[in-house]
């Protein structure tokens, strides 16, 4: 839908003085995605059909999806989430435009006239667009980590991240909360975007007191999985995407481009998560990661264990400053986990290698690990299950040549 049709009114609002009535709670639907267009192509058609169904619909975009190119890109792909919504609500595209106030932090707010349509965009840097210490990621993972948005300048934490999502849920008090996978883990294949967003979600709703549920949706994996959409359930995603598409130069544009390829996988398919449970989870990612010494300068820090990546780059590394035997790396967990393996990955640097160590759990248990493959491959531990809430790493030995102790990844797979 060309711009000159959107037309928009200026506003400043508190929140509060705008939220849902109360006699409405538990009717609405709240969806908390990362990038502009993850609801169009991961949650949809749900959200179509939450707005047919005439429940109050509010999206939430935590990330600007800037992918480094700018405001005039990111403010343009707002406008397409807000041809895309109204394509669906079946009204012109009339947007009052104006600023929530959550938990202290000033949130960019588009309403629909005349339909219970909202959509909030928080505008922090997506993976692309934020270093290595800026990325949502970071935030989830280390507490001490900050981002900020890109049109205000504000400052977030996680703790800080978590307060602006849990009031939102306050003030729009969702009976269904849709987000992203929730149950993944960094490295699966997904944007890492997309479970960070999902894993705070999931952590916002268990302070929300409401009756509600939670469902997550399948992100790039999802193309993996039977086509399960109708041909005319497709269709209607189809033209909603398309809807959004003109504002957003690096995504297909016409059906026939759409149909072939990612895209085409996407939008046959939606793949509705439950509550992560059951065996063969690695929850490292669940965890609050802390070290001894960690590389600040380069970002080779606690967190980077635990992120996904093991390509032995500044990206993915946890590298400490100049300690060998004696290093350490927690990981603690906000609620007891049942695990029965740990998998280690060691620096893929045949200069620095670890040849001994053990893991600390917090039930007093220590179970020895031995010498860690000096070229990254895993080195898997096995043991009895074991239900804890942290672990403790220590290196006890290391190669005569190594000069910084450290892991490519470490990965906590659960048993129950």
């Amino acid at each position: 839908m060309p711009w000159a049709r959107l037309a928009v009114v200026t506003l400043t609002l508190v929140a509060g003085l705008a939220a849902p009535a109360a006699a409405d709670a538990g009717r609405g639907t709240l969806t908390v995605v990362a990038h502009e267009d993850d609801d169009l192509l991961f949650v949809n058609p749900e959200i179509s059909d939450d707005i047919a169904a005439g429940r109050r619909v509010t999206t939430l975009y935590v990330t600007s999806g800037d992918a480094a190119r700018g405001p005039v890109y990111w403010r343009s792909r707002e406008r397409g989430e807000m041809a895309a919504y109204a394509r669906m609500a079946g009204r012109p595209a009339r947007w009052a435009e104006d600023t929530l106030v959550a938990a202290g932090h000033p949130v960019h707010r588009a309403t629909l006239a005349g339909a219970g349509v909202t959509l909030l965009f928080l505008r922090l840097p997506d993976r692309v667009g934020g270093w290595p210490d800026q990325t949502l990621q970071m935030l989830w993972l280390d507490p001490a980590a900050r981002t900020h948005t890109l049109d205000t300048g504000h400052l977030y934490s996680r703790a800080a991240l978590l307060d602006v999502l849990t009031a939102v849920l306050g003030d729009y008090r969702p009976g269904i909360i849709r987000t992203l996978d929730f149950r993944g883990a960094y490295g699966d294949g997904d944007h890492d975007d997309h479970h960070t967003v999902a894993y705070l979600t999931y952590a916002a709703q268990q302070r929300y007191r409401a009756p509600h549920r939670i469902v997550g949706h399948a992100g790039y994996p999802v193309a993996r999985r039977p086509v399960n959409l109708t041909p005319g359930r497709y269709r209607a995603k189809l033209a909603t995407f398309l809807a959004y598409a003109p504002h957003d130069r690096v995504v297909c544009q016409t059906a026939d481009w759409c149909a072939r390829g990612e895209y085409g996988a996407y939008l046959r398919r939606n793949a509705p998560i439950a509550a992560g449970s059951g065996p063969g989870r690695n929850v490292a990612g669940q965890a609050v990661p802390a070290a001894s010494s960690g590389n600040e300068a380069t970002v080779e820090v606690a967190a980077k264990a635990v992120d996904g990546r093991r390509d032995g780059d500044l990206l993915g590394e946890w590298v400490t400053v100049g300690e060998r035997a004696g290093a350490w790396l927690t990981l603690t967990w906000p609620s007891p986990q049942v695990l029965d393996r740990i998998v280690l990955y060691d620096r893929p640097d045949p200069g620095d290698q670890v040849t001994g160590a053990t893991l600390r759990f917090s039930d007093g248990s220590v179970v020895p690990v031995g010498a860690l493959p000096d070229d990254g491959s895993p080195l898997t531990v096995r043991f009895p299950p074991k239900t804890v809430t942290g672990l403790r790493f220590t290196v006890t030995g290391v190669s005569a040549t190594t000069r910084d102790a450290g892991l490519a990844e470490i990965r906590a797979v659960t048993a129950a």
